[in-house]
């Protein structure tokens, strides 16, 4: 494809709203997209106008390498205050703006061209799998769904197209140095990176139910949110224990109570409370070892009083994503990037999560790493990627995947 081809696929994407659902008008477009260039595809319903894409190439029985990325963006949080509409996709002194031009419209983009380009290509006789999923920004739904029935199983390396830069180097150091990003001690050549690892999170409720009693007479009730404190105290001892173990590219476990609720009037006794929490976690005290603790916390708690009504409510768990970041595969993503760029690049620990949690659960073996043409403006207003970021990325996509097939 020539440039104004390309450009071109990526601001029709910008411009089909998909804020948290309707990923099916995506799913179509990239459906048409490969169905002209003679790939084949599948559909997979999530929900209704909700649709997941799976495209392959298979040239033989070896190895596969994916590619993914997903079709939702977040809310635009006030459209009055964008320069300019935010499905309406300007180009202006060489950026894009645009809701999901960054996060992650360039990288989903970048990715289904260089799968098409690699089609194309004589030489290229190695297999590829493109997922697309839906709701990433919300739980990543979509990734969970396709991971359950398999999806992943036979990749054995994933690259997943999220923002993996800043807009300047100034800002690459800024995050570095507040602890963000992590680097293991090395310095940023440039404002381009990828992430060979990034935290999961485990979310939960909290549920304590007493009894309702008038406020002049405590004693008839039993109060929900003193049991509750009971908890959130018991719990940040907890936290102590898990904050003492660090990876050493991800940092250390980061655990959070980010919201709490009870009562109604201020003559009542409450008979309900809840908190929500959320931990980042990292490979060393992994997801289903923390929730198995806090479950048993909650069982400790309940049987040394038998007024305690306490509840374990599971919201979401997300596994760390973590490839070594001196395994040949990272060497391989370094080695493309400067054969592109002409410039080492750090490959370093992200501060949020992706789709990979999905698939790196269900298939424990595959190696990820996460690369894409945006930067910081995702999900901020006047969100951009950068022009001449979103056309190299096609070409480091394509270099990555004939050097790994080249191995």
């Amino acid at each position: 494809m020539d440039k104004a081809q390309r450009l071109s696929i990526l601001d029709d994407l910008i411009k089909l709203e998909t804020v948290n659902g309707r990923e099916e008008i995506v799913a179509n477009y990239l459906k048409d997209l490969f169905e002209k260039n003679g790939i084949e595809v599948e559909l997979t319903k999530y929900a209704d106008n909700r649709y997941n894409l799976i495209a392959t190439i298979k040239n033989n029985d070896g190895k596969i390498l994916g590619f993914t990325g997903h079709q939702d963006v977040v809310a635009t949080v006030d459209d009055s205050k964008w320069n300019y509409g935010p499905f309406n996709p300007k180009h202006i002194d060489g950026k894009i703006f645009g809701r999901g031009s960054s996060d992650m419209k360039s990288g989903l983009a970048g990715l289904a061209i260089a799968f098409i380009e690699l089609n194309e290509d004589p030489n290229f006789t190695g297999n590829l799998k493109f997922i697309a999923t839906v709701g990433e920004e919300i739980g990543e739904l979509g990734a969970q769904q396709l991971a359950k029935a398999g999806v992943a199983n036979d990749l054995n390396a994933l690259v997943v197209g999220e923002p993996s830069n800043s807009s300047s180097r100034l800002v690459l150091e800024q995050l570095v140095n507040n602890g963000l990003i992590e680097t293991n001690g090395k310095k940023a050549e440039s404002r381009l990176a990828a992430f060979c690892a990034h935290k999961g999170s485990v979310t939960y409720k909290v549920v304590s139910r007493g009894k309702a009693a008038h406020s002049s007479m405590p004693e008839a009730g039993i109060n929900a949110l003193d049991n509750l404190i009971t908890y959130y105290n018991a719990q940040k001892d907890y936290f102590q224990q898990l904050v003492s173990v660090e990876d050493d590219i991800l940092g250390t476990t980061k655990p959070s109570v980010t919201i709490m609720n009870a009562g109604e009037q201020e003559n009542t006794i409450p008979d309900y409370a809840e908190l929500t929490a959320k931990i980042r976690t990292i490979p060393e005290y992994n997801n289903d070892k923390i929730i198995e603790e806090l479950k048993a916390l909650i069982d400790k708690l309940n049987a040394e009083n038998p007024r305690m009504n306490l509840e374990f409510k599971l919201d979401s768990s997300n596994w760390p994503v973590k490839t070594d970041i001196d395994s040949d595969f990272m060497q391989l993503v370094r080695d493309s990037y400067k054969e592109v760029l002409g410039t080492n690049i750090l490959t370093v620990g992200a501060p949020g999560g992706t789709d990979a949690s999905q698939f790196v659960r269900a298939n424990q073996d595959l190696d990820v790493v996460v690369a894409g043409p945006g930067n910081e403006s995702a999900h901020q207003i006047n969100e951009f990627v950068f022009e001449d970021d979103y056309l190299q990325y096609i070409e480091i996509y394509k270099t990555l995947a004939k050097k790994y097939f080249a191995k």
